[in-house]
């Protein structure tokens, strides 16, 4: 394993070929930089490698708020050179690197392969290759056709893949007895809110719960989406859904642009897909 000494030095030495424009940035320290203006994540402050890897609960809390791999982003491989997003998320799935964000002028993120350190090795390897086979997965799904569909929900209201031709469609993939699927339904509902005048705009929940048992859920709890009851088969069959809750995006000619866990990457998601 390359010391730290070495990676840091790899990573001064890097920063320059992260964008053209990025040659003026304040070079990696070993300590903790204090909080500047990257363009890549407004407002971001970005970590040295020290101030992350200490341990897990330092690097956690770097993940949640700083990996967004979701994003389109620029990926390079631990020895700084150019590779795919699907490359990058490979070899993170392994479990031997963490994705390192790279301070850069580049509107695009830079994310770089590091080898995980000892210290919160043990803690942190199957998380993040948990989370990039994850993530892998909605890569492999994503810009192609959403597996066709024709649902009912619980109002009667019929949806097919014909007849939501040329509105964006968003699936909540979800169930009652999920906390965090629960939890996340104000701020969504708040999303609907903001979209209401956009006709062209669809919300659709798909839970694997029965009709009944959702239409009594439905009285204590609102929730703005158009309700699917019954979608197991559709969701783990068409969708390869594995964990709740997860958020579809498609485009107006049935394309799907995102696959996201959060009400937060849906916000950002939908924010960009609307104005086009």
């Amino acid at each position: 394993m390359r010391n730290l000494a070495s990676i840091f030095i790899l990573f001064v030495f890097f920063l320059a070929s992260c964008s053209q424009s990025s040659k003026q940035d304040n070079p990696v320290t070993t300590k903790a930089l204090p909080a500047q203006q990257d363009k890549s994540i407004p407002g971001a402050p970005v970590f040295a490698l020290t101030a992350i890897t200490t341990n897990f609960d330092q690097y956690w809390e770097y993940h949640t708020r700083y990996v967004k791999l979701y994003r389109d982003f620029l990926a390079f491989d631990e020895n700084a050179s150019p590779i795919t997003k699907k490359a990058f998320l490979q070899q993170l799935s392994t479990g031997r690197f963490l994705p390192f964000l790279l301070k850069s002028k580049n509107p695009t993120s830079c994310y770089k392969l590091v080898e995980i350190p000892a210290t919160i090795k043990e803690e942190t390897s199957a998380i993040i290759a948990d989370y990039a086979k994850t993530q892998l997965g909605f890569f492999n799904m994503e810009a192609k056709p959403v597996p066709d569909f024709d649902f009912v929900d619980i109002n009667g209201v019929r949806y097919t893949s014909a007849n939501t031709k040329g509105k964006i469609v968003l699936f909540k993939c979800w169930f009652i007895g999920c906390a965090t699927c629960v939890q996340e339904m104000p701020e969504l509902n708040r999303i609907v809110e903001r979209y209401k005048n956009r006709k062209d705009i669809l919300f659709i929940s798909l839970a694997s719960d029965k009709k009944k048992p959702l239409q009594d859920f439905l009285v204590k709890t609102k929730f703005d989406y158009a309700v699917v009851p019954d979608q197991d088969k559709y969701m783990s069959g068409k969708l390869n859904v594995i964990a709740y809750p997860t958020h579809f995006l498609i485009d107006k000619n049935g394309i799907l642009t995102k696959i996201v866990d959060t009400e937060k990457e849906v916000s950002e998601v939908l924010e960009t897909m609307a104005v086009k």
